[in-house]
């Protein structure tokens, strides 16, 4: 019986700690948005190695609870682990499936910003390749004028080297 409150007592653990993970990866998110507004490499490549970290500690968090959950459910309700919460007795289960759901809502949110950065991104990418082209095309295609009331072509190289 001691044995089966510490295991639930870990699985409560497990589970408020993948919280404020799913919490600061929220955050993340956010701070990547207003960045990404600002368009700041460096601090770009700070919050994408951070939310890389986080990402791995909600993966290795997923797995310890499953674990958990395997151990105290059994095998009988492998994969089923919510429907097995839903009828599990002990006081414990009452947490344990309050902040499963608040993991839940927060994994909407986390999808959702997701979505939006993406889209930022998508759109920063696409505004970007569109001024190379017009860069590349007005260097190369045509003539350009010189200010002496002549026009000249400039050579283009086959291939631009573009560093950031």
């Amino acid at each position: 019986m001691n044995r089966t409150h510490e295991t639930w007592d870990h699985l409560l653990a497990l589970l408020g700690e993948m919280r404020s993970v799913f919490h600061e990866f929220m955050v993340l998110l956010r701070d990547e948005k207003r960045i990404l507004l600002g368009m700041d490499r460096k601090e770009i490549a700070d919050v994408t190695e951070k939310k890389e970290q986080a990402l791995d500690a909600m993966c290795r968090y997923e797995q310890q609870v499953v674990a958990v959950l395997h151990q105290l459910a059994g095998s009988d309700h492998q994969g089923r682990f919510g429907a097995w919460l839903q009828k599990a007795r002990q006081p414990q289960a009452s947490s344990a499936k309050t902040i499963l759901q608040e993991l839940g809502v927060l994994s909407r949110l986390i999808q959702a910003q997701g979505k939006k950065n993406e889209a930022r991104l998508l759109r920063t990418q696409h505004v970007v390749r569109e001024a190379i082209h017009l860069i590349y095309t007005g260097l190369g295609a045509g003539p350009v004028y010189q200010g002496s009331g002549s026009l000249q072509y400039a050579s283009v190289s086959g291939s631009v080297h573009l560093r950031g």
